[in-house]
């Protein structure tokens, strides 16, 4: 939360674009619990406010909350400035002391929550997210997104060393102590810090339940995606949970999330890559979507390999740039 309006323009990054798209389409689904203009949102939408803009024109939500850590009085004006609709509340401070204040009212809300994050992962990220699961009304949802890049000396550093950074920025002893020197290599980092996600939400969810009597008002979790992409030099990861009392969970079922190609309950991400095309090659490809078959007879020269990579992403692959969500 967000220094990183100053270096990176939101509205150009396609596959962030495309992962919004994926994320209508999931969020779309809510519906089995509420119509989707009744929930609430609360995100960090730096000076762009991409998220919010197709929030509201998308659903319909009025009620919309973001979190903004530059709060000197220029960057307060500017954000006020750039609000697309007077229905996003600007809340100035660190997101934990937001989301512990009495300025959001919990009770008898449903939510959809997208912590974004520029930095890589911490420990205040961590809590961020507990304090939610602790605090959202069934049928919620809430996602985080973050770099997932430690910095240079982290990857010139041996298992043992990497073990040791990785743990001061969690800085949680009681998750930190199942982590081993192994689960840093390459082929692991990702699987460790979904599974750091992972405790956290399960383990709020253990303590809330702790103090309901009744079995059908406790509460269940289910993890919906884990994306990882490349956008402006940076590979970013984006992990979600829905919350839902076991009273609903027929409305849970009712969502079939599981139905979703990029519906990702596992600790490996879903990659959204974005192979590069001309516009006259894309052209090409949206005309023999989605039955391809391959070789392309006007466009022998795509590869499969780029081809099925597209054909996974080409329902909300953006026509053009964000800045038509903003306007």
């Amino acid at each position: 939360m967000s220094g990183s309006s100053v270096s990176v323009n939101y509205n150009i990054r396609p596959c962030k674009s495309i992962e919004r798209r994926m994320m209508c389409e999931m969020i779309s689904r809510l519906v089995a619990f509420d119509q989707i203009c009744n929930y609430r949102y609360i995100g960090m939408g730096a000076k762009y406010f991409v998220d919010f803009s197709l929030f509201h024109k998308e659903f319909g939500i009025n009620e919309m909350y973001s979190m903004e850590i530059n709060s000197d009085k220029k960057n307060k004006e500017r954000f006020e400035f750039n609000k697309p609709f007077n229905c996003i509340n600007m809340m100035f401070g660190k997101a934990s002391d937001i989301l512990n204040s009495s300025r959001l009212k919990w009770n008898n809300k449903k939510n959809i929550i997208w912590l974004d994050y520029d930095g890589g992962i911490t420990g205040e990220q961590l809590q961020d997210v507990e304090n939610c699961v602790g605090k959202v009304d069934s049928g919620s949802v809430i996602f985080i997104s973050f770099n997932s890049d430690l910095g240079n000396e982290f990857q010139q550093k041996s298992p043992n060393e990497k073990l040791k950074m990785y743990c001061s920025r969690i800085d949680n002893e009681a998750l930190v102590k199942c982590i081993k020197p192994k689960d840093m290599s390459k082929e692991k980092i990702y699987q460790t810090t979904n599974k750091m996600f992972d405790m956290v939400v399960r383990n709020k969810i253990l303590e809330r339940n702790r103090t309901i009597l009744s079995e059908n008002e406790k509460y269940q979790c289910q993890q919906l995606v884990y994306f990882k992409y490349n956008d402006s030099k940076a590979i970013m990861l984006t992990m979600g949970w829905i919350l839902y009392k076991n009273k609903d969970a027929k409305k849970y079922a009712n969502c079939n999330f599981s139905e979703l190609e990029f519906y990702n309950d596992s600790y490996t991400p879903y990659d959204i890559t974005v192979p590069n095309f001309t516009y006259k090659e894309l052209t090409v490809l949206n005309r023999n979507m989605p039955n391809i078959t391959y070789p392309i007879k006007e466009a022998q020269f795509l590869l499969k390999e780029e081809i099925e990579t597209y054909q996974k992403i080409y329902r909300y692959y953006p026509a053009i740039f964000e800045t038509s969500v903003v306007l």
